[in-house]
């Protein structure tokens, strides 16, 4: 039986497997991937285009800058530490975040890519994993579960069906690469208002004039959201992807957690200032001696209904404030509209054992761990943002949160976690008066 198996590989559970190497030999584990390679949101792998958190937020640096799978050893053995150097930039292209992720993954040799894992069910001492590899199912035995599997992209309702059934035409922004570069002509609908749309449109605007400099599409950038606003990236503000922050927002009533989040979206939603300020010199410089941009951009603008008429999409808006609404008739959809956890199919086996929420959602503990009523345990990264707050998609927080889990995998602080991490206090600032 092994020690624990991780099932699924993006940034996070890859991050577990980086700072579990150094302990190869205190576990016995292995991590089941039904790609055939590291890839890391491949289709928004847009030329030119930045992460949102510092380069530091790579897969083991937080916790052990001195791991050789660090970013700036990445660099090192690409002899690239001069040119970043020089570079002064803190934040990193989101291409050679994913190509150092690929080098970390091509180190570590308890890996097992084209591995789908079909189903997990309770037995002694553990769990049973089915996966399919090379056409047959092997049955494996683990006595820890670590779900990365990670999230998935989230559709307005009423354009689900149509996603499924022209997909080349109503999409995600997810596959803005594989699909994007077919728009040509027509009329091309954005909805959203976080960097993901910001790029997107960028990408649109950026080759929508011919060699006459005519407009080949029309773009129409809409959002729910009152506006296009900046992520908050004020100091004081980032101190809210703190381990500490975290802490704070677990001890808080499940009512006013659930409260909170909604509210709490331009903490990591929101376009960066600088995408902001290029898209709008972008459209300054477009409009010089009055030429016409064939763009429109509108917030508080919800899409309502969809419908498919002629070949194209009927698109019903509502204006929030003005309480009206509007039609747009699309040739395509794209749809910036963020992620959503949901448990992948193979934990069925398991439904009678989880604990929830009275909202079904996984009761999680402190240290990340699922509590369920069967043996063995079960931990997950990047499923407990009900539970621990914006801090849970942050690469930041990524490498901290797997160190966590190794140590209680371990049963000894193999990392130390530090736990004054910030110059505000998130709680009560003295001891009650009285």
């Amino acid at each position: 039986m092994l020690d624990m198996i991780g099932i699924g590989l993006g940034p996070f559970n890859l991050s577990l497997a980086a700072l579990l190497h150094p302990h190869h030999t205190q576990l016995d584990y292995c991590f089941f991937e039904q790609k055939a390679a590291f890839s890391w949101h491949d289709g928004m792998l847009l030329p030119g285009t930045t992460l949102q958190v510092p380069f530091m937020a790579d897969l083991v640096s937080m916790v052990d800058p001195t791991s050789p799978f660090s970013f700036l050893n990445y660099l090192k053995q690409h002899g690239r530490l001069f040119k970043f150097y020089f570079l002064e930039k803190l934040h990193i292209p989101r291409q050679e975040y994913n190509h150092y992720c690929q080098w970390v993954s091509q180190q570590l040799s308890r890996i097992q890519y084209q591995s789908q894992v079909t189903a997990v069910y309770p037995v002694k001492d553990g769990f049973a994993v089915d996966v399919q590899q090379a056409g047959q199912c092997q049955t494996y035995h683990t006595r820890a579960l670590v779900l990365g599997t990670g999230t998935v992209p989230g559709l307005p309702e009423c354009l689900r069906a149509f996603s499924r059934d022209y997909p080349q035409y109503c999409f995600h922004s997810a596959d803005f690469m594989q699909k994007g570069e077919q728009i040509q002509s027509g009329r091309v609908v954005v909805l959203g208002a976080g960097q993901s749309a910001a790029e997107v449109f960028q990408s649109l605007f950026a080759r929508q004039l011919n060699a006459q400099g005519q407009a080949q599409y029309q773009i129409d950038w809409l959002t729910r959201a009152s506006g296009f606003f900046p992520m908050e990236y004020s100091a004081l503000g980032l101190e809210h992807f703190t381990p500490d922050y975290t802490r704070y927002f677990y001890q808080l009533p499940q009512a006013l957690k659930d409260q909170l989040v909604p509210n709490q979206g331009l903490f990591y939603k929101g376009i960066s200032f600088g995408t902001i300020a290029a898209i709008y010199e972008q459209l300054y410089h477009r409009t010089i001696a009055g030429q016409s941009q064939q763009v429109t951009l509108a917030g508080l603008s919800e899409l309502v209904q969809a419908s498919r008429q002629d070949n194209r999409f009927v698109l019903t808006f509502k204006q929030q404030q003005q309480q009206q609404y509007f039609e747009v008739i699309a040739d395509y959809v794209i749809s910036a509209t963020g992620y959503q956890h949901r448990l992948p199919a193979f934990m069925q086996g398991l439904d009678e054992v989880l604990q929830r929420d009275k909202q079904g959602r996984l009761r999680i503990s402190a240290n990340y761990e699922v509590a369920h009523q069967a043996q063995g345990r079960i931990f997950v990264q990047n499923a407990e943002l009900h539970t621990h707050g914006i801090g849970t998609p942050d690469l930041g927080l990524g490498a901290w949160r797997a160190a966590t889990i190794i140590n209680q995998l371990l049963e000894q602080p193999a990392y130390e976690l530090v736990s004054d991490n910030t110059f505000q206090q998130f709680g009560a600032a003295y001891a009650p008066a009285g």
